[in-house]
């Protein structure tokens, strides 16, 4: 067994990019011949985590326990239990599918002590990066593909290695091993923790819905445009539109650019059981109403019939296919949510709500971006 400590990257531009986090903090990627503990072995266990330099800086680090055979496991095990007990957090891409399944497996097998690793706080970037999957425009939750979407240049790109053949690589290593094929294989790993490090930018985007950004405003007769500053510039656009609005987050700005309709709107109510579609009405009346009126005339409602309809003046506000109404947060004054058809991906406020409090109808807005987007 060898074990391997190194800069996470040699690139001082990369690792500008690499945002601060917790001391305790580590980034986990294994390496195995393959997807099943009980039927492969594992040969590599790479880390990154993050310390404070003596000139106050982050400094990260690339820690590696390589087996050079089956023997090695148990020992690379013990010694990255070791590293484990001295943090509280382990993030990984897919971990809880597969790094963390196998490596609990792999502990029993050997009977290990593995309380130090049990205790961890485990976060799963394949799952925290999800909501925001479609928002930046991210076709499948692969690393790969995430690598793709930020434009990652990967430093063994000339020589990328797929998982198959670098457990064949490994398997037909000759003897004594080569540190060539070592040093292929610690790249390889390296290279997908440092596109583990970087994902955590985009964190900064479903975080912008806790956020209380002030939006100024611009108001005009086809409706209003506002703005605000983030608290840090964003790592990739996103730019969002529709007949209705225009949405663009850049660097450190917001911009919606919403416009004013008149056309009818629905209300649809989400209890369609306690409601009837009376013959010859728009809309739908509550069962202790129907109660009163003649069998005939009633019929049950569905998710698609319960509405009331509304008229008047509306701006846009994007939201989830499945959710009809939204209650604001914070202490903010309601918005009802109305809808021109049951399954429409826009929804509408009434402008008289919307204009009582541009700034907080903005945040309702960009909360209802990051979400519409899943």
């Amino acid at each position: 067994m060898k074990y391997i400590s190194r800069p996470l990257s040699q690139d001082p531009a990369l690792t500008a990019m690499f945002p601060d986090t917790d001391p305790g903090t580590f980034f986990l990627d294994i390496e195995t011949t393959g997807l099943r503990a009980d039927e492969s072995y594992l040969y590599l266990i790479g880390a990154a985590d993050c310390s404070v330099g003596a000139d106050g800086t982050a400094v990260w680090t690339y820690h590696a326990w390589f087996g050079r055979e089956m023997l090695d496991e148990q020992k690379i095990l013990r010694e990255f239990l070791r590293f484990a007990g001295e943090h509280d957090t382990c993030v990984t891409f897919s971990g809880k599918r597969f790094d963390i399944t196998y490596l609990n497996r792999c502990m029993q097998e050997y009977y290990l002590d593995s309380a130090s690793f049990d205790h961890l706080i485990f976060q799963d970037y394949l799952s925290m990066l999800r909501p925001i999957q479609n928002l930046l425009s991210v076709s499948r939750s692969r690393l790969s593909v995430w690598e793709e979407r930020t434009g990652r240049d990967r430093e063994d790109s000339g020589c990328f290695l797929s998982g198959a053949e670098m457990s064949a690589l490994f398997q037909n290593a000759p003897k004594p091993f080569p540190d060539e094929i070592m040093e292929a294989l610690l790249l390889h790993n390296r290279c997908d923790l440092q596109s583990l490090v970087l994902l955590k930018r985009l964190l900064a985007y479903p975080a912008l819905a806790d956020q209380a950004l002030t939006f100024t405003e611009k108001r005009n007769a086809d409706g209003a445009t506002l703005s605000a500053v983030l608290p840090e510039a964003m790592p990739l656009p996103v730019y969002r539109f529709s007949g209705d609005y225009e949405c663009k987050i850049e660097g450190c700005c917001v911009t919606i650019t919403v416009f004013e309709s008149t056309d009818a709107c629905r209300l649809y109510f989400p209890d369609f059981r306690n409601y009837y579609v009376v013959a010859g009405e728009n809309g739908v009346i509550h069962k202790d109403l129907a109660a009163l009126l003649p069998k005939e005339m009633c019929k049950k409602a569905t998710p698609e019939t319960c509405y009331q309809t509304v008229s008047g003046r509306f701006l846009p506000m994007p939201l989830p296919a499945t959710e009809s109404i939204r209650t604001a947060t914070d202490g903010e004054a309601s918005l009802t949510v109305l809808k021109r058809s049951f399954d429409a991906a826009c929804g509408y406020v009434r402008a008289e709500d919307a204009y009582s409090d541009l700034s907080a109808y903005g945040r309702e807005f960009l909360r209802c971006i990051l979400s519409s987007a899943e």
